[in-house]
C-alpha cells in the first residue's frame, strides 16, 4: 500500500499538471520538457535534503526537499518558455498538495513520520498534514472553477502551513526549530525572490 500511495501521488501530480497544461494549449514539447525537469529537479532535492537531514548518515526523500526542486523547475522553464510561464506555474502548483497530501497518507500507513507524545499517545500528524493539504488543494480547485486562483499565494499558504505543522512532530523534542523548518523558511525566501521577478505569472 505504501508503494502504490507514493505513485499515486506522484502519477496525480504530475498526470494533472500535464492535463491543465494541455487544456491550456501548451505544446506537447513544452509539457514533456517540463514534466523531465519537474521529475529531475524534484527527485534531486529530494534526495539531496533527505541526505542533509539525516546527517549525511542515510540516503532518504524529504518532501519538502521536492517541492522546493519543482518549485525551481517551474522558474527555470518560465526562463525557457516565458510565453507558458504562467499556466506552468499554474498547473504544477495547482497539483502540490495533492500530492503531498497523498505522500502524507504513504506516511500514516507506514507508521514514519512521528508526531509528539501527548499523554502516551502519538499525535496522528501524518493524518492531520494529509487531511489539511488535500483540503487546501480541493480549495484551489475551486477557486480555479471561479477563476480566482493564485499561485503564489497557494504555495506561500503551503509553506507557512507546513512550517506550521511541523511543531506538531517529534522532532521538536529536543530543538526548537527542525530541519524541515530550516528548509520551508529557505523555500520562504527563495519565493520571495520568485515573486519578485515573476510577479505577473504568481498573482
Amino acid at each position: 500500500m505504501y508503494i502504490f500511495l507514493i505513485l499515486l501521488a506522484g502519477f496525480s501530480g504530475i498526470g494533472g499538471a500535464c492535463f491543465e497544461l494541455h487544456k491550456a494549449k501548451v505544446s506537447r514539447q513544452v509539457i514533456g520538457f517540463s514534466v523531465m525537469l519537474n521529475l529531475s529537479m524534484g527527485i534531486y532535492f529530494a534526495v539531496m535534503c533527505g541526505y542533509l537531514s539525516s546527517g549525511f548518515r542515510a540516503v532518504k526523500c524529504d518532501s519538502t526537499g521536492g517541492a522546493l526542486g519543482m518549485i525551481l523547475a517551474c522558474f527555470v522553464m518560465g526562463r525557457i518558455v516565458p510565453l507558458a510561464k504562467k499556466d506552468i506555474y499554474r498547473s504544477y502548483f495547482l497539483l502540490m498538495p495533492l500530492v503531498y497530501g497523498i505522500g502524507k497518507l504513504a506516511c500514516a500507513y507506514k507508521g514514519c513520520c512521528g508526531g509528539l507524545s501527548i499523554h502516551g499517545d502519538r499525535f496522528p500528524i501524518q493524518m492531520v498534514e494529509a487531511i489539511s493539504f488535500i483540503v487546501l488543494f480541493l480549495i484551489s480547485v475551486y477557486l480555479v472553477e471561479k477563476d480566482s486562483f493564485k499561485p503564489g499565494v497557494l504555495v506561500m499558504v503551503c509553506t507557512v502551513l507546513k512550517f506550521l505543522l511541523d511543531f506538531l512532530r517529534d522532532t521538536h523534542v529536543e530543538q526548537i526549530i527542525s530541519f524541515n523548518q530550516g528548509a520551508c523558511l529557505v523555500t520562504f525566501a527563495l519565493l520571495l525572490c520568485i515573486f519578485a521577478i515573476d510577479r505577473k505569472a504568481l498573482f
